[in-house]
């Protein structure tokens, strides 16, 4: 389809820019920092992506050809991500308890360590054309595009999510539901973004979005002590003698976990009470 570009385009082209530039300094140093932006900023061009995938609904597999280049190298930024989280949380929990880890933050050092060298190696082998054949064809796709085909395809994913939503608010919700909301939520914000430059009105109104922003707040504190439950029983499991600041400290994760857990279904319920039918 050819014709004048899509004003969304703008938006792609500019988180484009920003993690073509994040990937190029992180082929030359390394940085943790670095590498968890990118993975924000490649977050938002997959979403990008699907929406023209649900544009070009005719073009089978358009989204798995245009972004599987970047699926190894977003889930190595992933795992560098999740590891920072867990250093975080541990070195907060070592001030705030007065008590040193120092065993198992070695332990998650040596991790770190080993992982940003897997990622960084597969940065600097991850051919640099991925980049220009990503832009060149988001560019192509996004071509002629009619305000009604982008209003109609981000209703059509914000209402899938929104059904995905609707399904957990009616059942129990585990730790996947709770991991699954706070990445629909991200879909939905960044397509309510989508939508606003292209000239549509939002479909929810500023306070849902106030509700939504304190809600994925609330989830990011519940999955940051999420993964740290995750890593500290992985790292005990084959343990034969484990110390009791270990076992007190896994205890008050778990109480924690509980406590998150009850906040962040509070406000799933009271959010979900406003947007679903």
């Amino acid at each position: 389809m050819q014709g004048k570009i899509s004003p969304i385009f703008k938006l792609f082209e500019i988180q484009f820019r920003e993690a073509k530039l994040a990937f190029s300094s992180l082929g030359k140093q390394f940085k943790g920092r670095k590498a968890i932006e990118l993975e924000q900023k490649l977050i938002f061009l997959e979403i990008y992506i699907d929406l023209l995938s649900r544009i070009y609904f005719n073009e089978d597999k358009l989204k798995f050809q245009l972004f599987s280049p970047f699926r190894d190298l977003f889930k190595g930024l992933k795992k560098v991500k999740h590891i920072r989280m867990v250093l975080d949380q541990v070195r907060l929990y070592t001030v705030d308890q007065n008590m040193a880890f120092n065993t198992y933050i070695k332990s998650l050092e040596s991790d770190k360590k080993k992982l940003y060298t897997e990622v960084y190696d597969l940065i600097v082998s991850t051919p640099f054309q991925i980049w220009d054949k990503l832009y060149d064809e988001a560019f192509h796709y996004s071509q002629g595009l009619k305000p009604l085909m982008i209003n109609t395809a981000t209703t059509q994913i914000i209402n899938e999510e929104l059904e995905y939503f609707n399904l957990e608010h009616k059942t129990k919700m585990d730790s996947k539901a709770l991991k699954d909301i706070y990445e629909g939520l991200r879909v939905i914000i960044a397509l309510e973004n989508l939508r606003i430059e292209s000239g549509f009105n939002s479909i929810f109104v500023v306070e849902v979005h106030e509700h939504m922003g304190g809600l994925r707040q609330s989830l990011l504190n519940w999955y940051q002590n999420h993964l740290f439950i995750q890593h500290l029983s992985f790292h005990l499991t084959d343990k034969e003698n484990i110390a009791k600041k270990y076992l007190d400290l896994l205890s008050r994760l778990q109480a924690n976990k509980k406590s998150y857990t009850q906040k962040v279904v509070e406000k799933c319920r009271f959010l979900f009470d406003r947007i679903l039918d």
